[in-house]
C-alpha cells in the first residue's frame, strides 16, 4: 500500500501523528546527532564525560517512560503526550544557550525523559485508533516519517553548522513548540472520543505486576538492551571516532554522510524488508536484527574507506529496521488492550542500553585509543551478539503454556 493510500484511509490522528513526526524528527536530527562532536571538540569535554551527558538522556528514559505510559492507561494519551512535548520543546531552547557541562547533562536529561514519554504513548495511540490489521502498516508509516526527516536533517544540521554551535537548537524548539500546540488542538477535538480501555483504577504496583510476571516481554526487554548498547555508539563513540580519528580526513562530512545513508536505506528497504519478515516469528526476526548490528560494529572497527562503512551503515540499517518494527510487533502482540501503553512505555527500559553504550564506547575509546578501532568496535559487536540467546529463551517461554498470561490475555 503506498503512503498516500495508507494516510487516506486512517483516523486523523494517525496523519497528524505521522507527519509531526516527520517535522519533529527533522529538527531533532538536526542537532542532536552534532551534540558529541560539539562537546568534546569546542568544549573540550573528555570522551567519558560526552558519553556520559549522551547517556544520561536514556538512562532518564528507562524507568520515566514505563510510568508515563503508566499515566496514559489512567488519565489518557494525549494529556500527557502534550505535558511531555510542552517540556520537551523548553529543554531544545536550553540546549541553545547552555555553556556548563552539568546544565548539557541536565538538559540531556530532559530530553531523554520527554522522549521516553511521547514516543511510545505516541505508538499506543496508533494502536488504539487503528485496526489490528492495519498496525504493522501504521507503524511502518510512522518509522517511514522518522528516517525521512532523519534523512534531510544531519544535512542541514551539518550546513547550519551543528557541531560548531548549539543555535540550531533555537529551530528545534521553535518546530517543536508548533507540534504541542497541534497536539493540544487533537486532544480538544478527539480526547473525549478516542476508544480505548482507560484504567481509572489502575495501581502502578498492580501495572508492574503484570509486566513483572510477563516473561517473554522480560527476556525480549533484555535481549534489546543488548541492541541498545550497539544502537547508542552511531550517535557518541561513532560521532567521537569518525570526528576525531587520524584514520579520516573530513571525519566529520563522512559522518553525516553516514547518517544519510542510514535514513535513505530505510526509505528504500524499510516496506520491501518488513513486508517479507512479517511472515516469520518477531523473535525469529530480533535474532536476525542482532546478527546485523554485530557484523555492521565490526566493519566500522576494520573500515579505512568510504566504501566499506557505507557497507557497514546499511548493514546496520537492515538491523535497525528489523529490531524497531519487528519489537512495535511483539509489543502489540503481548499487551492486553487496557494496558497498552504500559507496555508500551515498558519498552523504554532498552534504554538501560542507550545509557551505558555511549559510556562503554566513551571508556574503550580512552582505553585504545583514537588508532585501534579494530578493538574498540570488535568489543562492542561481541556485547551485541549476545543478545541472541535472550530472544531464543523468550521465544522457548512464549511457546510454553502459561496460566497466568493466558488469562491476563
Amino acid at each position: 500500500m503506498e503512503m498516500r493510500g495508507l494516510l487516506s484511509k486512517f483516523h486523523p490522528i494517525v496523519i497528524t501523528i505521522v507527519v509531526g513526526t516527520f517535522l519533529s524528527r527533522f529538527a531533532y536530527f538536526m542537532a542532536m546527532p552534532f551534540l558529541a562532536i560539539f562537546l568534546y571538540s569546542e568544549k573540550g569535554i573528555e570522551p567519558h564525560i560526552v558519553g556520559l551527558i549522551i547517556g544520561s538522556s536514556a538512562l532518564a528514559g528507562t524507568f520515566g517512560g514505563f510510568f508515563g505510559g503508566y499515566l496514559s492507561d489512567r488519565i489518557g494519551r494525549l494529556q500527557v503526550m502534550v505535558l511531555a512535548i510542552i517540556v520537551w520543546s523548553l529543554a531544545f531552547f536550553g540546549f541553545a544557550v547552555a555553556d556548563n557541562m552539568w546544565v548539557f547533562l541536565f538538559l540531556n536529561t530532559l530530553n531523554g525523559l520527554c522522549r521516553a514519554w511521547f514516543d511510545p504513548i505516541s505508538r499506543a495511540l496508533l494502536a488504539d485508533v487503528t485496526e489490528k490489521k492495519y498496525r504493522l502498516q501504521v507503524f511502518n508509516a510512522r518509522y517511514y516519517a522518522i528516517n525521512v526527516g532523519a534523512a534531510i536533517g544531519p544535512l542541514v544540521g551539518t550546513y547550519l553548522g551543528s557541531g560548531e554551535s548549539m543555535s540550531v537548537f533555537y529551530i528545534t524548539g521553535t518546530v517543536f513548540a508548533m507540534y504541542s500546540v497541534v497536539i493540544m488542538i487533537l486532544m480538544k477535538k478527539y480526547a473525549r472520543k478516542i476508544n480505548f480501555e482507560k484504567s481509572s483504577n489502575l495501581t502502578f504496583k498492580a501495572a508492574s505486576s503484570v509486566l513483572a510476571r510477563d516473561r517473554v516481554l522480560l527476556f525480549f526487554l533484555m535481549g534489546n538492551i543488548l541492541i541498545m548498547i550497539a544502537m547508542s555508539q552511531m550517535s557518541s563513540t561513532l560521532a567521537q571516532y569518525m570526528g576525531s580519528s587520524p584514520t579520516f580526513e573530513n571525519g566529520v562530512e563522512i559522518f553525516s554522510l553516514l547518517l544519510m545513508t542510514n535514513a535513505i536505506t530505510v526509505l528504500v528497504l524499510q516496506y520491501p524488508l518488513t513486508n517479507y519478515l512479517k511472515r516469520f516469528e518477531p523473535l525469529f526476526c530480533l535474532r536476525l536484527g542482532s546478527i546485523a548490528y554485530s557484523l555492521a560494529l565490526l566493519g566500522f572497527g576494520i573500515s579505512s574507506n568510504i566504501v566499506l562503512l557505507i557497507l557497514s551503515m546499511v548493514v546496520m540499517t537492515i538491523g535497525e529496521i528489523i529490531v524497531f518494527i519487528m519489537s512495535d510487533v511483539l509489543l502489540d502482540n503481548l499487551a492486553p488492550n487496557h494496558l497498552r501503553g504500559t507496555y508500551f512505555g515498558a519498552m523504554t527500559f532498552q534504554s538501560i542500553g542507550f545509557s551505558v553504550g555511549p559510556l562503554i564506547g566513551g571508556m574503550l575509546l580512552n582505553y585504545f585509543g583514537f588508532n585501534n578501532g579494530l578493538y574498540v568496535f570488535g568489543i562492542l559487536s561481541v556485547i551485541t551478539l549476545m543478545a541472541m540467546p535472550f530472544y531464543l529463551v523468550a521465544q522457548y517461554v512464549g511457546s510454553v503454556p502459561q496460566q497466568s498470561n493466558a488469562v491476563k490475555r
